[in-house]
């Protein structure tokens, strides 16, 4: 049965004995064989009733035939020992709803075809469960199951419960339970038919949530049976008059065989009556997957044990491929069925092989055996496996879960109550989605707000440069933004990038960077909404810029002429080129030229605080090399063996990732010192460093670097302390850079 477990449920579970052996699966296949045996029989009577109550002989068939095959193969092919294959009462709800719509449908039609149309439904829909749970399994597709939202999940069962519960009237007193129908269901002769079921679902009901003994049930069925045939005893009743009250299964199953499909009767179906029911078969196909998930789920936390869920799903596939082949109906891992067989000690794949022998051997032996089998026990299982989910979902689900999420489960309920299961679902789908795009349409897609004055380029400029970048950098705006960016959420940025320029509109405001880097997608409204923004920046007189824009992002944008159309949008690799770029802008505009460095390294050193005659005695200890544009001076992951003095030109460091990408750390401007941190650590190198442009920077080796402590040790400890303060410089400003990114 496909409901999310309790931790009730899961102590149950994990009560079993660690003992294996032979009398442990043998008791386990027996008791897990009688329970399957009497379940379908009830999903026999559940599905073959009204119009086709004439046929139950075959449905039962069906039902037993469906356990057989599903108990053997799933114990054969599943990686787990003990768990045990069964058929499953979601999917047999709906197709009881299929079933009475065909034959409503088929008014005017024999008997003969509305039987054979059925067979045909319930043979396709096996098939094609076992196809699509085969290729979930297959193509590894069953993480994707878990999209699907909690609440719709709880919605599902909830009405699950109630068709149960409505269908068990049918099987007990021939009449659904339903407002028109409670005036016959209340009269004396009915109420002897059902009442007795309810009774026997709430006991066993009350029984099940005090008493934690995995031979509760058994004992109750037992019990039940045998007080049900005493009252007979003492009311003078006899079997002949409780089978023509409708009490007893009948005479008419007593005188029949099993009869199982002849296919040759497969002609008579009515195919356009069958296609009419895709709606139906979806959902079946949808419960199909949930239910298998949330079972073979829930065991693996019962067991504490790791599965392939993919290998389970192509078991049950193709344990539905076979039941289908051979008429049967849909069925997969069962949890409640697979938690009795743990608890009784089974450890192998025995106790299902029994199991799915018994109903074989119950199926072989005719149905005399079961003809005289009180129908209100059957229909009384029925009505306390609906109590049971909506006692999971109604109640409990009040204090399990969110207000929201319980009102869609209560939603899908009512739907499914008053509509129809397909209504319920789609429902259900329809309002989670509502619930999503309004919750999601709330999450700031503004990971970071930020001016050029606070959030500089990894471009190293000169002190007057800074200055001028620090006091006029507001005139750069920064948004990095994050997520999947929609209509609702790309209208939200508009109007924070409105409001922002509306707070004061003396703000000088020159340029919108847009960072792209966290942006996981977007869809054609919001695109449409940044052409909307390039307008507004463009009345503004403001320059957008658009960054880390690439592949999916930039196929988009570009469908929809962003890049293309008046006025220009400039685009940059990442947000560090793009800042560059504006700020490069407004030193141009203020004439302030690019930084000049002094014209020897010794000049370098000495401006930057060491002493002349320490500078050049140091000289003599580094190598001086010519480098020209793209040269490498040093190699992400070699090893750190120098480090170097820049005299002129300029450097980027950058550092490639895992993917080839290449992602520059910092441009060197004004630095003197660069490689120190790998040599002084004795590590590889984290990044490269690759010159921009020809320049002439100075080597200092680690063998160099030894040799100066021996010779000159004074010297050594200088530009220790030289190396220091500049380390302590550079971590000044990443602390300033941090307390701006995060507040």
């Amino acid at each position: 049965m496909a409901k999310i477990p309790n931790n009730r449920s899961l102590r149950w579970l994990n009560a079993g004995s660690a003992s294996g052996g032979i009398l442990p699966n043998l008791i386990a296949g027996i008791l897990v064989g009688i329970e399957e045996i009497i379940f379908a029989i009830s999903i026999g009577t559940l599905v073959f009733s009204g119009d086709l109550a004439s046929y139950l002989p075959h449905g039962i068939g069906i039902a037993l035939l469906t356990a057989t095959v599903l108990m053997i193969s799933i114990a054969l092919l599943s990686s787990i020992n003990n768990v045990i294959g069964s058929l499953q009462d979601s999917p047999s709800v709906i197709m009881a709803i299929i079933v009475a719509s065909l034959a409503a449908g088929l008014s005017a039609a024999t008997l003969e075809t509305k039987f054979a149309t059925v067979i045909v439904m319930i043979t396709l829909i096996s098939l094609i469960t076992g196809l699509l749970l085969l290729a979930v399994g297959y193509f590894k597709l069953s993480g994707f199951v878990r999209f699907i939202p909690y609440p719709v999940i709880g919605g599902f069962l909830a009405g699950t419960g109630w068709m149960l519960i409505r269908g068990s009237f049918r099987s007990m007193a021939d009449y659904p339970l339903g407002i028109a129908t409670v005036p016959e269901l209340l009269q004396p002769d009915q109420l002897i038919t059902w009442l007795p079921g309810v009774l026997f679902a709430i006991i066993l009901f009350a029984a099940l949530h005090r008493i934690d003994n995995v031979l509760v049930m058994p004992v109750i069925l037992i019990a039940a049976l045998l007080i049900y045939y005493f009252i007979l005893v003492v009311s003078g009743t006899s079997i002949e008059e409780a089978g023509q009250m409708g009490l007893l299964l009948g005479e008419s199953l007593a005188e029949a065989d099993w009869q199982l499909v002849h296919f040759a009767s497969l002609r008579y179906a009515d195919w356009p009556a069958i296609f009419g029911q895709a709606g139906n078969v979806a959902i079946i196909l949808i419960l199909s997957v949930i239910g298998l998930l949330i079972n073979t789920s829930a065991l693996e936390l019962s067991l504490k044990r790791d599965f392939n869920i993919n290998h389970e799903f192509r078991s049950a596939g193709i344990a539905n491929i076979l039941s289908g082949l051979s008429g049967g109906m849909v069925g997969y891992h069962t949890l409640d069925v697979s938690g009795l067989s743990i608890r009784l000690g089974s450890r192998s794949r025995l106790a299902g092989i029994i199991a799915g022998l018994m109903c074989l051997g119950v199926l072989l032996a005719g149905a005399s055996l079961l003809a005289y089998f009180p129908r209100f026990l059957l229909g009384g299982l029925l009505f306390f496996l609906g109590m049971d989910f909506l006692y999971d979902w109604v109640v409990l689900g009040w204090s399990r879960l969110s207000r929201i999420d319980y009102f869609v489960v209560i939603l899908i309920l009512a739907v499914i109550a008053t509509v129809s299961f397909l209504a319920g679902v789609a429902v259900g789908l329809g309002v989670m989605a509502v619930i999503f795009i309004v919750n999601y349409s709330r999450v700031d897609v503004v990971r970071h707000a930020m001016s050029g004055a606070e959030f500089t380029s990894n471009v190293e400029r000169s002190e007057h440069q800074q200055q001028f970048l620090r006091k006029f950098g507001d005139r750069v705006y920064i948004l990095q933004l994050q997520g999947f960016i929609f209509f609702g959420t790309a209208n939200a940025l508009l109007d924070r990038i409105r409001n922002y320029l509306a707070e004061d509109d003396g703000r000088p405001i020159r340029f919108l960077i847009l960072d792209f880097q966290r942006v996981s997608g977007l869809d054609s409204s919001a695109v449409y909404g940044f052409i909307k923004g390039k307008q507004f920046a463009d009345e503004r007189d403001i320059q957008l810029v658009f960054t880390d824009v690439e592949g999916e992002l930039y196929r988009q944008m570009d469908i929809g002429e962003l890049f293309e159309a008046k006025p220009v949008v400039h685009r940059f690799p990442d947000l560090d080129h793009g800042l560059e770029w504006c700020e490069d802008q407004l030193l141009q505009e203020q004439g302030i030229v690019e930084i000049t460095q002094p014209g020897s390294l010794p000049e370098r050193l000495v401006a930057a605080g060491m002493a002349p005659a320490n500078a050049e005695r140091l000289i003599h200890y580094l190598e001086r090399l010519e480098v020209v544009a793209g040269e490498i001076l040093a190699q992400q992951g070699e090893k750190a063996d120098a480090l170097y003095f820049v005299e002129n030109g300029k450097l980027s460091i950058y550092l490639e990732l895992e993917n080839g990408e290449q992602v520059r750390l910092q441009t060197l401007g004004k630095r003197l010192i660069v490689g120190e941190l790998g040599l002084y650590l004795d590590e590889q190198r984290t990044a490269s460093i690759i010159a921009d442009q020809p320049g002439v920077v100075y080597c200092l080796s680690s063998a160099k670097l030894d040799l100066l402590k021996q010779q000159d040790p004074e010297l050594a400890a200088t530009l220790h302390e030289f190396v220091a303060s500049l380390l302590a410089e550079r971590l000044a400003d990443t602390t300033r850079l941090l307390s701006t990114l995060y507040p």
